[in-house]
């Protein structure tokens, strides 16, 4: 078997290359998005143009992904070079000849790892009877979660919420004290965006609690936050510590507390 040479559109190029010139937008169009060649499914069909690859993480290995063509066409075809949208996509076909009748299949490999996020590549098919227009593109498309060694820093697990503490201690406090925020670091470990708020009822009045950024998106990192106005703590004296319900995260109650310590002086 032979191996087609492939040629790698690699986006991260693309700014050394604007640089020099200011593209507009049609040639952009016309090299991440290329016009096929009319006709096309008269010479070369394929028995399936995209892949949902379904949910992946960044922890998995290379994704193998075949599409399989029939020359339906009356000539031979000569499978010229596959160019793909993004570096973590590598193409192979079994035969680049493909007389009429005959069938050839074509891997996409995928790799994950540092692609947290939508999945969306593409591989452009050329053959000898055109250069410029390509005769098919194939898809993958599906999500990949970001790798767990990321949240190894955070031992706690709520939901899709990881955090750093359960236990935010406020130190001393008075009523004359304006405001004092403290922290604790988290970060969204799902797929879809995360807001974070405390059930209601389980916050007395001189305490706020949010995320910043208020909506945590998939894989981003952020700080869960709880403010306390010095100017509401009129008549309440002494140690405290308060359990406040997270909402907005799965998981038992218990598995979705934090407390908050202080003493009020």
């Amino acid at each position: 078997m032979r191996t087609v040479i492939i040629w790698m559109f690699i986006l991260l190029s693309v700014p050394s290359l604007m640089a020099q010139k200011v593209f507009s937008q049609k040639e952009l169009d016309a090299v991440l998005n290329p016009v096929l060649m009319e006709h096309a499914e008269e010479m070369l069909r394929f028995e399936r143009m995209e892949i949902n690859a379904g949910t992946l993480s960044e922890d998995d290995k290379p994704q193998v992904f075949t599409f399989t063509c029939t020359n339906v066409g009356k000539q031979k075809i000569v499978v010229t070079k596959i160019s793909t949208t993004c570096g973590c996509t590598n193409a192979h076909i079994d035969s680049p000849v493909i007389n009429p009748g005959e069938k050839a299949v074509i891997q996409l490999t995928y790799n994950p790892f540092g692609q947290p996020g939508t999945i969306y590549t593409r591989a452009f098919v050329y053959v000898s009877i055109s250069e410029k227009k390509p005769i098919a593109a194939l898809t993958i498309s599906g999500k990949v979660t970001p790798s767990l060694a990321l949240w190894r820093d955070y031992r706690y697990t709520m939901g899709h919420l990881k955090i750093r503490a359960k236990t935010i201690n406020m130190g001393t406090v008075t009523a004359t004290m304006h405001r004092r925020v403290e922290r604790i670091a988290c970060a969204n470990a799902g797929n879809e965006p995360l807001k974070v708020s405390a059930v209601k009822g389980f916050l007395p009045e001189f305490l706020k609690l949010r995320t910043e950024p208020e909506v945590l998106e998939p894989g981003q990192e952020g700080l869960l936050m709880v403010e306390l106005d010095g100017r509401k703590l009129s008549g309440q004296k002494g140690k405290k510590s308060f359990s406040v319900l997270l909402e907005g995260v799965s998981g038992r109650p218990s598995d979705r507390t934090i407390k908050i310590n202080m003493d009020i002086k």
